[in-house]
């Protein structure tokens, strides 16, 4: 067995302020208002969501195709969390294991994670930073909060190979270890922002590492007034403040309020989850400068050792973002949304037109400058139309474009429309009694056999019409096509109002 405290193997620890926590159930947290908390019963008491602007962000951003990388004492389960849990990784003693549920034995991750990505308007908890974010949970702290420097450093190398662009380290012990310095580099070289938290030994205790190194960004914590705690550690190594008081988060399938420069740190987090997914084209030493220079400046002018640079500012960083990257001149689609549908390119609003392709993707995404993983370049359709293919189903499409700009060439692509279907509803209604096609009720490219049959409802079907009552009511039929190549055997079922 290895030692734990040796120069190579610093003690680390979760970042809280123990003797300042408020630890409580939510069965004894007041229920906010529904106006106030909207879906989330507790987003009314969520008070660093509003403090730092992260509200007013979410029109443009919520952190969608981001990961978060929470290193520490794991993260869930958790319901407020489930959504955006990604499957976890345990490292203790150099031995790695990969762990679906990462279960978080002391809470501390899962409270950071919260506040960072809690899933929101899903009707329980409350809100995280960047609510559609995603966290990739890496268990390197134990119950007690305690941990091994080259655990964290391997945690850190973990999350930057596997997709993190943003890396949360809500501990810190105070000797630096060589592997972690080397590690977080590592990860920074590779795009990833890492967070620190500045540590909660007070205004006389030493500079807490690794938020004291240059790579990341330290973060300490502020009251409800943006004032100093009295855990808070003072430093010409501290860049932001945020929120870390009294905030509510999740926690072992429950609900607590904690304070610390680790709460704090997640806020950060999130922060900087909004601006990379805002905008794919951001690196992360744009994220970081955005988040120091749009900072509120809360101490004494300019940066100190209280407060850095200020109350981190979700609404000035976004408009310093949309200053740098303004939006996109994208082309647009619309679409119903089935296979043979022809497809048009909007260009009117879009002028110097080199090329024109169209892609085919997986998921659905917001137009942007780059071309996502998961979309593919459909050769030959390289004109302002396309029509859609058996290819296509379940299927998202995007059109890209090429074109001029002050001399150099640019690159759009558009929001996506579909998925795309084999068979589809064309119509909602009927009117009473009358006598209606079905194939102006449904559709298919299909060229099977069609069956139809009336599920529920006074609706009559004579051979490929159907028959409405002079009633008014609703009806539900099912439409089914006998399979036929290059098509399988498909099935619709939908309600048709008579009125």
């Amino acid at each position: 067995m290895r030692k734990r405290f040796l120069s190579l193997a610093v003690s680390l620890s979760a970042l809280v302020a123990a003797t300042l926590t408020t630890t409580f159930a939510v069965t004894l947290i007041a229920p906010a208002s529904a106006s106030a908390a909207g879906a989330d019963p507790l987003l009314g008491q969520q008070w660093g969501l509003f403090a730092i602007g992260a509200d007013r962000a979410w029109s443009t951003t919520t952190g969608v195709n981001v990961i978060v990388a929470v290193v520490d004492s794991g993260s869930g389960p958790h319901p407020d969390l489930a959504q955006n849990l990604l499957p976890g990784k345990s490292i203790f003693g150099a031995v790695e294991t990969q762990d679906g549920t990462d279960l978080d034995t002391g809470g501390h991750g899962t409270h950071v994670a919260g506040i960072i990505a809690a899933a929101a308007n899903n009707g329980i908890g409350g809100s995280g930073v960047a609510p559609n974010a995603k966290i990739l949970p890496i268990q390197v702290l134990d119950q007690a909060g305690q941990g091994d420097a080259r655990d964290v450093a391997a945690g850190v190398r973990y999350a930057a190979d596997n997709g993190a662009k943003v890396i949360n380290l809500s501990l810190g012990g105070t000797t630096e270890s060589p592997s972690l310095t080397q590690a977080i580099q590592y990860a920074t070289d590779k795009g990833a922002l890492v967070i620190a938290a500045a540590g909660n030994g007070g205004a006389n205790d030493k500079p807490k590492w690794p938020a004291s190194l240059d790579l990341t960004i330290a973060v300490t914590a502020v009251d409800t007034a943006n004032s100093v705690t009295s855990f808070d550690q003072r430093g010409d190594y501290i860049d932001l403040a945020a929120p870390g008081t009294s905030i509510v988060s999740t926690a072992k399938g429950d609900y607590l309020s904690l304070s610390g420069t680790s709460m704090a740190a997640g806020f950060v987090a999130g922060a900087a989850a909004l601006l990379f997914a805002a905008e794919p084209r951001i690196t992360n030493a744009q994220v970081r400068d955005i988040l120091i220079r749009t900072a509120t400046d809360i101490g004494e002018p300019g940066r100190d050792t209280s407060f850095g640079f200020g109350l981190v500012n979700m609404v000035a960083a976004i408009a310093e973002l949309q200053r740098l990257f303004p939006p996109v001149a994208a082309p647009k689609i619309a679409a119903v949304g089935h296979v043979g549908e022809k497809l048009i390119a909007n260009l009117d609003s879009i002028q110097n037109v080199v090329s024109v392709n169209w892609f085919r993707c997986t998921a659905e995404g917001p137009a942007t400058a780059t071309i996502p993983a998961d979309c593919i370049r459909i050769t030959s359709a390289n004109s302002r139309t396309y029509t859609t293919t058996k290819a296509d189903a379940r299927k998202t499409i995007r059109v890209g474009i090429t074109y001029s700009r002050s001399g150099a060439n640019q690159f759009a692509l558009s929001t996506t429309v579909g998925p795309f279907f084999m068979i589809w509803k064309i119509s909602n209604s009927v009117t009473t009694g009358t006598s209606t096609s079905m194939s102006k009720i449904f559709g298919s490219t299909s060229l099977g056999t069609r069956t139809y049959k009336v599920l529920n409802g006074s609706c009559k079907i004579t051979g490929s019409r159907l028959i409405a009552p002079s009633i008014q009511t609703i009806c539900t039929i099912r439409m089914t096509v006998a399979a036929r190549s290059p098509y399988p055997r498909l099935t619709i079922v939908g309600d048709v109002t008579v009125s």
